[in-house]
């Protein structure tokens, strides 16, 4: 499963503690690992940080079939959540005042 404008897929080592895991961008996961991990570490983790080439265990895909069509359905209902927040934001607003009173709260501006 490749997308057109970045690279996806089962990697090797894309963390420490697991030795395959799905990627859903390589090139972000390598600035990443460019900017932020040890300058000792970079080039051990970079070469050892490729895509699989060969064929799965089936069990393995049959849970990351399960795993993903339950990320799916998250991000539908998250998506359903922060509508519904929108769309309720006056009254949210209003209890917000008569139960908390804050001051400190300012819609999430900074």
């Amino acid at each position: 499963m490749e997308n057109k404008t970045r690279l996806t897929g089962m990697y090797w080592h894309c963390h420490h503690d697991k030795l395959c895991e799905w990627v859903y961008d390589y090139q972000e996961r390598v600035d990443y690992i460019k900017a932020e991990k040890p300058k000792n570490e970079i080039k051990t983790r970079l070469r050892l940080f490729k895509k699989i080439k060969g064929k799965l265990p089936k069990e393995l895909n049959e849970a990351w079939k399960k795993w993903s069509e339950a990320w799916d359905k998250w991000n539908e209902a998250w998506d359903k959540w922060n509508e519904a927040g929108k769309k309720c934001e006056p009254q949210l607003i209003e209890l917000h005042k008569k139960e908390c009173g804050c001051k400190e709260w300012n819609g999430g501006k900074t």
